[in-house]
């Protein structure tokens, strides 16, 4: 049990794998060796396409430049934030914006501004155009013209060193009109004003040969640079970035870079000054608002200080302060000897001591008044003395007394005097007292108001002398800003063209030369839904296989071509097709053998089959006679050029001929091959072959013939075949190669199964060998056929 499950499992053999892939390398290799001619065909007109090429196309050049832009993040030591900002891809770096500014289209449109790259000069080399640049004998200049405005003419410098203008709209109109003009000359055209200038380089080897002149919107120039400008940093752990640019000119890549570099630069420097600018400005305006404000406080504190008589509150306070207490000491010794005087007073008042000295040291101050005291108590002094040694009578001392008493009325009265005096004094120094107390109450208030003023004051001299300082830092700024770029590499290359590589370019044309007619090949075999082998009846059908009529290129299907001793492979293909008939077992004992030729397709060839099939079996010395039972169309009869006025089957079958005999007509000039034609075409052949005279007919013939064979109309167009199919032996079914449609191989199959046609054997015809992958056609290795006349060997080679 599980040996027969093993055994059906034949999915394992890889030997027939291996052989089914061989043989389809087979087939592949054979159909592109069938088709070499077109490859080789394809491959030279690619190949000549692809020199064109490369001969006509403008040599681009590539120039690379390197930059070191200023970036803390890149270029160093890493920190965790900025590792983590890279893992994550959080914000953008400064070499990324730095990118983006390179790429502008406003930094370009300023290069292509700068450099002119608006106008194109070139001139015809071989066949390319070759850009000349700066290299130019000629310069044309467009002044006023809008920069959006396009122009194309032809200028030729001439041996006189004029310049030749053509190909230009003038301003009269005309297009094709010529022009001589002088350098320096102002030509008006229909768009504008142009100017023709020779540099001092011009040389007279360009005299006669045309240079044209473009002049292209400087947008869509600056547009196309920037599409081919490629910026890009070296890697994610470095600030360089390489800037790199492809252009048919060396000399105008190498410009264009390094203007965009200088111009990158200088937009750098402008921004940051713009903001330097920005900020001089700010501060001009804050000086000339602060110097106002100042000039105000400085104003309001001096008149305040003018007003109120005020120079230092501070030294003027203290000075108050003292004066103050200057009063009050002055005032207390005023008071203290106004208490004296008083005292003094009453001393003197006193009558009991009328004869005592008055006091002199008790602080009166006035000389005058201790004068008198001291004579007073001098003489007071005497007149004691005197009292001593006598008595009040005493002339003397009656004297002295006198003087005593007018001494001390004068001492008294200067006391009233000094008390008097005191007494303003001290009312004086009261009222000073009070102003000088007044003005240090109010010193507080005028200090509070100028403090505040003075603070504003401060605080504006601070902010002025701060912007000052910031002024003149700012100068320093704008003189010294620099770019945060660095050039590391200039603009620079190999002198070798990128494109076009030559290489590539021969490699694509063979690799297309051999694509194109593969891939022709490819879809006309998805397209093509036609039998064309001996392979594809096999896989589709179990149908027996008689054989295959081959293709003679060059000779129609038209009446015999199966000859005696003919030696070509169309013949060879009958014979083997008559070999293999042969060995077909129809099943019949004796009598004639009929076989009955029919197909799907009207021009399957089935009716030049049956001739020569018929004549191939004559030149065995076989009797064979072939009926053309096409009874609609006669084409047997036609091909033979007997015609179908002649009496035939149709008149036979419809019982107008009675003798079969005089029907019968040699188809050769050897008389190996019978025929009978179809005779008049009848409105009715389906009748007629119905009838029993048919059978009665082939009756007859398959006691004299070996070989019987019925040429009918195409099966399922008519029901002509179905109805002789019950007088016939055999049935080969011809398929014409590359006519019948694969879908209906399956109707095919059906048809052979079910029986209707006896003994059914398919036949292919019209097959080109050299189609098959076999890579061998028929008749080769044995000295005739084609290769009797060997053709030649470029034939050979083509496939021709």
């Amino acid at each position: 049990m599980r040996k027969d499950r093993f055994d059906e499992m034949d999915f394992f053999d890889f030997n027939e794998k291996s052989e089914r892939e061989n043989a389809t390398l087979a087939e592949l290799f054979g159909t592109l060796l069938h088709h070499r001619k077109w490859f080789i065909l394809s491959i030279g007109a690619c190949v000549l396409i692809g020199f064109l090429y490369v001969r006509s196309t403008p040599k681009t050049f590539l120039r690379t430049a390197t930059v070191l832009v200023k970036d803390d993040k890149k270029g160093g030591q890493m920190g965790e934030a900025a590792a983590f900002q890279d893992l994550f891809r959080l914000g953008g770096s400064t070499v990324d914006n730095e990118i983006g500014i390179f790429k502008s289209k406003r930094l370009m449109y300023e290069v292509a501004k700068e450099l002119r790259l608006d106008v194109s000069y070139k001139v015809r080399s071989g066949l390319r155009k070759r850009e000349l640049y700066t290299a130019t004998p000629l310069v044309v200049e467009f002044p006023g013209m809008d920069a959006g405005q396009s122009l194309s003419l032809t200028a030729t410098l001439l041996e006189d060193r004029h310049v030749e203008l053509k190909d230009l709209k003038w301003a009269n109109g005309r297009e094709n009109e010529k022009r001589v003009v002088k350098p320096g000359d102002t030509v008006q055209t229909a768009v504008g004003k142009l100017v023709v200038t020779l540099p001092p380089t011009t040389s007279a080897a360009y005299a006669g040969i045309p240079v044209r002149v473009t002049k292209s919107s400087l947008k869509a120039v600056s547009d196309n640079y920037n599409l081919r400008l490629n910026v890009e940093a070296t890697n994610k752990q470095s600030s360089l970035i390489n800037l790199s640019l492809k252009d048919e000119n060396v000399n105008r890549a190498e410009d264009v870079l390094n203007t965009l570099i200088e111009v990158y630069k200088k937009d750098a420097i402008e921004d940051k000054n713009r903001i330097v600018i920005n900020t001089a400005n700010f501060i001009k305006e804050r000086l000339a608002i602060i110097e106002a404000d100042l000039a105000g406080v400085d104003a309001e504190i001096e008149n305040y200080k003018r007003k109120n008589r005020l120079t230092d509150i501070t030294s003027e306070s203290a000075l108050y302060l003292q004066s103050s207490s200057r009063l009050d000491t002055e005032g207390l010794n005023v008071e203290n000897q106004l208490k004296m005087a008083e005292y003094m007073k009453e001393y003197l008042r006193d009558g009991a001591k009328q004869t005592e000295p008055i006091p002199a040291s008790i602080g009166i101050a006035e000389a005058g008044i201790q004068n008198q005291i001291g004579e007073y108590n001098t003489t007071l002094a005497q007149r004691n003395k005197l009292m001593a040694n006598s008595s009040a009578n005493n002339p003397l001392v009656r004297e002295l007394d006198t003087t005593l008493a007018s001494m001390r009325l004068a001492i008294s009265k200067a006391v009233d005097n000094l008390i008097a005096g005191l007494k303003i004094q001290t009312e004086n120094m009261k009222n000073k007292e009070r102003e000088t107390r007044g003005k240090i109450a109010f010193v507080p208030t005028q200090q509070k108001y100028v403090i505040s003023v003075e603070r504003q004051q401060k605080i504006k001299e601070e902010l002025y002398l701060y912007l000052l300082n910031k002024k003149e830092e700012n100068e320093l700024q704008l003189t010294i800003t620099e770019s945060n770029c660095r050039v590391v590499d200039p603009a620079d290359g190999t002198n070798s063209p990128v494109t076009p590589k030559k290489a590539q370019v021969l490699l694509i044309s063979l690799m297309a030369g051999f694509l194109l007619p593969a891939l022709w090949l490819y879809i006309h075999s998805l397209l093509d839904t036609t039998v064309h082998t001996r392979k594809e009846l096999k896989e589709a059908t179990n149908i027996p296989f008689l054989g295959e009529v081959p293709l003679e290129k060059g000779t129609p299907e038209r009446g015999l071509v199966v000859k005696e001793e003919c030696r070509e492979p169309i013949c060879e293909a009958f014979n083997m097709v008559r070999y293999n008939l042969e060995f077909m077992n129809t099943g019949r004992k004796g009598g004639g053998k009929v076989i009955l030729l029919t197909s799907t397709n009207p021009n399957a060839g089935k009716t030049f089959v049956t001739i020569n099939l018929a004549m191939s079996m004559a030149l065995t010395d076989a009797k064979v006679i072939v009926l053309d039972l096409d009874l609609r169309t006669g084409s047997l009869t036609e091909r033979i050029g007997m015609g179908t006025k002649r009496p035939g089957l149709s008149n036979y079958l419809g019982g107008m001929e009675d003798n079969l005999q005089e029907l019968i007509h040699t188809a050769d000039a050897d008389s190996r091959l019978d025929v009978i034609t179809s005779g008049t075409l009848p409105p009715n052949p389906a009748e007629l072959l119905k009838s029993e005279r048919l059978d009665s007919m082939m009756e007859e013939l398959r006691a004299t013939y070996d070989y019987i064979l019925l040429d009918n109309p195409p099966y399922g167009v008519v029901v002509d075949a179905l109805l002789c199919a019950r007088v016939a032996d055999r049935t080969i079914y011809v398929v014409r190669s590359g006519l019948f449609d694969k879908r209906a191989l399956p109707d095919l199959q059906e048809l052979y199964e079910s029986g209707k046609m006896p003994n059914m054997s398919v036949l292919l015809n019209g097959m080109d060998p050299e189609k098959q992958g076999y890579g061998y056609g028929y008749g080769y290795g044995y000295g005739y056929g084609s290769n009797v006349n060997p053709k030649p060997l470029y034939k050979r080679i083509l496939g021709l």
